[in-house]
This record gives structure tokens, C-alpha cells and sequence, in this order.
């Protein structure tokens, strides 16, 4: 091929990519657009608390009245979980992990001849029924470092079964609990609270005859009858006994 020829083919190449580029700066002239500054589908990314993040706070566990309800026999069908390891009779020693006879308030890591891991002979106190229920929830986290390889009872139903099933297997068992008193509503405690505040001003009131006393007294029993209405007869008796009192005295 001869210089001219070459020159030509060079020439041409050189002309496509100036038409290629000069076309594209003239789209972007003509069809100009703007990028948003916040893109048009927004994605929501939802977190959940770590290991170590914040808690729900939970209240006591009535274990009084739990394990009162709990069911023996279904106890028992849960301890098949560990027959391997351990035997709940008294008369057979140990297995893999110490007898479970007596367990319930038996201090803990202290059957004789059974060698514990250090993580349950660090531990002190006695074996309670919140310590069994902890301890039954997740083995490794009450007591981390334990050799019971047993990932622990998810339900609360199960563990307070065998917790009873347990407790049965003494001479003398442990007595449960007493249920937790119930709480008092905070609404009752606020309409009481009221009513003991307009009785104490009728009280303040000048009373200089004995028709301002019954009236008072009067006014005080419809103040506790309104209360109970709201919050029930058994909170607001002993103040309405409290005005029947004035009315009898005069």
C-alpha cells in the first residue's frame, strides 16, 4: 500500500472518531439531565439489637404459680432428654453428668465422687428453682464453660414440668413458693387517691353543728361510693366505713 492509500484509512479513522465524540458532547447539549440528589427508590435497611444491645426488661417470674399449674407426668417425659447423662433414681450413681435425685435445693456441684468442671464449681448457693430455670434455659450462658453439652429447654412450659418433676424426686422436697401477691392497678390507686383528697378537705370544712357533721359524713360515703364504682368495692370499704362511723357517732 502506498503512503497515499495509508494516509486516506488514517484520515477516515481519525474523521469517524471526531463525528463520534462531536455527536456526543451534542446529545448531552440537546438532552441535558440532572442527576436527584436523593435516589428516586429509597431502601430502608432494618436493624435488630446485637447480643449486647438493649434488653426488655421483664418482671419477676411468679414461680409460686407457675410450678403449681406445672404438670409431673409431662416433667417426666421431658427428663427422657437426659437419660444419657444423668439418672434420677437414687439408688444408681453417677454417669456422664451427677444423680439428679434431690437436686431441687441441693447446693450446687457437691455430689460426692463427681468430678464438676470448673465452671459449676465456681458457682455458689444452692440449686432454687430460679437457678434451675436459668440453668435449664441455656446451660452455656449460665454457666459458660460448662461441659453439659445440652443447648437448654426453649420453653418455659417444659422447664417448669421437669423443675416439678424434679422437686418430686425427695424425701423431703423443697416447698414451692408462694404465687407473688397480684399488683394493684395504678388506675385504682389514683381514684383512691382522689377520694381520700376530697374527704380530707370535707374534714377541713368548719363543722358547727350536728347537720354539718352528718352532711359531711354524708358527703364522704357518696365520695367512697363514687370510688368504687371506678375502682372497685373492696379498695374504698374502709373509707366508707370511715363516714358510717362519723354518722353512728353523732
Amino acid at each position: 500500500m502506498s503512503d497515499l492509500g495509508f494516509n486516506k484509512i488514517a484520515a477516515a479513522g481519525l474523521v469517524t472518531g471526531l463525528m463520534v465524540i462531536g455527536l456526543n458532547e451534542l446529545s448531552h447539549g440537546v438532552f441535558h439531565t440532572e442527576k436527584p440528589e436523593e435516589p428516586g427508590y429509597l431502601i430502608e435497611v432494618t436493624t435488630t439489637d446485637s447480643a449486647d444491645g438493649p434488653v426488655e426488661e421483664k418482671g419477676p417470674v411468679d414461680y409460686g404459680l407457675l410450678l403449681a399449674a406445672a404438670d409431673i407426668e409431662a416433667g417426666k417425659r421431658v427428663a427422657n432428654k437426659c437419660v444419657n447423662c444423668h439418672v434420677f433414681d437414687q439408688s444408681e450413681g453417677a454417669l456422664q453428668g451427677p444423680p439428679l435425685w434431690d437436686i431441687v435445693g441441693r447446693q450446687k456441684a457437691t455430689y460426692e465422687g463427681f468430678k464438676y468442671s470448673a465452671a459449676l464449681t465456681s458457682l455458689e448457693s444452692d440449686w432454687s428453682y430460679q437457678a434451675l430455670d436459668e440453668y435449664l434455659t441455656r446451660p452455656s450462658a449460665y454457666a459458660p464453660g460448662t461441659a453439659m453439652n445440652f443447648i437448654g429447654l426453649k420453653k418455659e412450659r417444659d422447664r417448669m414440668n421437669i423443675i416439678a418433676y424434679m422437686h418430686s424426686l425427695s424425701d423431703n422436697p423443697l416447698p414451692f413458693p408462694d404465687p407473688l401477691p397480684p399488683e394493684a392497678p395504678a388506675e385504682d390507686t389514683a381514684v383512691l387517691d382522689e377520694a381520700v383528697e376530697e374527704i380530707s378537705d370535707t374534714l377541713d370544712a368548719p363543722l358547727e353543728d350536728a347537720v354539718g357533721v352528718e352532711e359531711a359524713a354524708a358527703e364522704i360515703v357518696e365520695i367512697a361510693d363514687d370510688a368504687a364504682d371506678a375502682a372497685g368495692d373492696e379498695v374504698v370499704e374502709s373509707v366508707e366505713g370511715a363516714g358510717e362511723a362519723i354518722i353512728e357517732a353523732e
